[in-house]
C-alpha cells in the first residue's frame, strides 16, 4: 500500500517540493523525436505537448505507459445548497455505483487501454461547507482528503501514468478554483479535467 507520509500541509508541501522535476534535456530530445514522426506538426494537438512533457518527466524520450491507473474521486460540495445545480447531491452516490458496476464511459475507456480503475468516494454523506460562505474544508479535513488521494495511487505507478478524475455534483467548480489559486511543481501526475 502507498501510505501517505504526511500529517500536515507543510509536510505535504515538503514532499511535493522534493519530487523529481522534468529533464529539459529529455524534453528537447522528445520534442526532436516528435518532430521527426510522419504527421503534420501539431496534428495531434495537446496530446503532443503532453507526450513531450511525460517523456521529460519519465526519463525516456519515447516512454511506454505500462501500468496506467485511473482514480475517480467522488465528493459532494456544500455550494449546491445555493441551488446552482440541476441535480441533488444524492446523484453522486448513484454515479459512484454506476462506475463500480462498469456502467460508465470511463469503465470502457479503462478496459480499452488496459488501465486499472479505482473509485474513491469521499464521505458522500457529509458534503464540504459552502465555500461562498466559509472555507469548504478545515485543514484537518483537507489533510484527510489529500491522504486518501495519496493512498489511492498504486506504488508501482512511479514511471507510468495516473489520470485523476473528479466526480460529483458541481465537482468542477471547487476544482477549477483550486487550479487557479494553487501553483505546484510538476509532480509526474497528469491531470485530466473532463
Amino acid at each position: 500500500m502507498n501510505e501517505a507520509k504526511f500529517t500536515s500541509l507543510n509536510e505535504f508541501k515538503e514532499i511535493l517540493l522534493s519530487l523529481p522535476i522534468a529533464s529539459s534535456n529529455l524534453k528537447d530530445r522528445a520534442l526532436e523525436r516528435n518532430n521527426q514522426l510522419t504527421k503534420p506538426p501539431g496534428a495531434l494537438g495537446r496530446l503532443e505537448e503532453l507526450s513531450v512533457w511525460f517523456a521529460s518527466w519519465n526519463g525516456n524520450e519515447a516512454p511506454i505507459i505500462s501500468s496506467p491507473q485511473v482514480v475517480v474521486f467522488a465528493g459532494n460540495h456544500g455550494v449546491t445548497s445555493q441551488g446552482v445545480s440541476a441535480f441533488p447531491q444524492e446523484v453522486t452516490a448513484q454515479m459512484v455505483l454506476n462506475f463500480e458496476h462498469g456502467g460508465a464511459a470511463i469503465n470502457q475507456m479503462c478496459k480499452t487501454f488496459g488501465a486499472k480503475l479505482d473509485v474513491v468516494a469521499l464521505d458522500l454523506d457529509n458534503p464540504t461547507n459552502d465555500f461562498t460562505c466559509e472555507p469548504a474544508m478545515s485543514e484537518t479535513d483537507c489533510i484527510d482528503a489529500l491522504r486518501r488521494g495519496w493512498n489511492a495511487v498504486d506504488e508501482v505507478l512511479i514511471y507510468s501514468l495516473l489520470v485523476k478524475w473528479a466526480l460529483g455534483i458541481l465537482h468542477l467548480q471547487p476544482l477549477l478554483q483550486m487550479h487557479c489559486m494553487v501553483e505546484l511543481r510538476q509532480t509526474g501526475l497528469v491531470e485530466v479535467l473532463v
